[in-house]
């Protein structure tokens, strides 16, 4: 099944699946069950840079409070990191989606299904309460917002840098 959506992964490295496969199952915790309805579904997954899908990953069970089973449910690996983050962040600033803290029980959070399966129109008018604009305005933000952040991150790691120069050649002149 996987093989006939996704052709490419003859032309795969045996090694490259193999990782993608035990990130999955050690360190993502997918039962054998749910990994194969993941590679069944989703089985461009095993095309992803293994760093990547933990990533994907992480940020569904960490950040929004998903657990493996509703990821499955919901065929996470099929949607675009950026459009998964794209929509959990709006729904959160906009006061409808809430992280569970640790040990606490799900809230009353959308369904990962219906944040990820809806069409964007679908998405706005029946979760988000939102126009299109909205949306698009709400994106076009967030990318600013990255690539400020982005900029200070480079910026820091220069001025670390230079930092280290400096000390070196403090070291050298004595």
């Amino acid at each position: 099944r996987a093989v006939s959506r996704c052709p490419r992964l003859f032309t795969l490295p045996r090694r490259r699946m193999g990782a993608a496969v035990r990130l999955l199952r050690e360190r993502c915790l997918f039962t054998a069950e749910q990994l194969r309805e993941v590679l069944g579904t989703c089985p461009d997954v095993l095309l992803e840079e293994p760093r990547r899908l933990h990533l994907h990953f992480q940020y569904a069970y960490f950040r929004m409070g998903v657990r493996q089973q509703e990821m499955v449910k919901a065929r996470l690996f099929r949607t675009p990191f950026a459009e998964l983050r794209n929509r959990h962040i709006f729904l959160e600033r906009r006061g409808l989606y809430q992280t569970p803290h640790k040990g606490q029980a799900q809230t009353d959070n959308p369904k990962l299904k219906d944040i990820l399966q809806l069409s964007e129109k679908d998405f706005l008018a029946s979760l988000a309460r939102a126009t299109p604009e909205e949306y698009e305005v709400f994106k076009k933000l967030l990318a600013r917002e990255e690539e400020e952040e982005n900029a200070e991150e480079e910026e820091e790691g220069r001025d670390a840098l230079y930092a280290e120069e400096n000390e070196d050649l403090d070291e050298w002149g004595k």
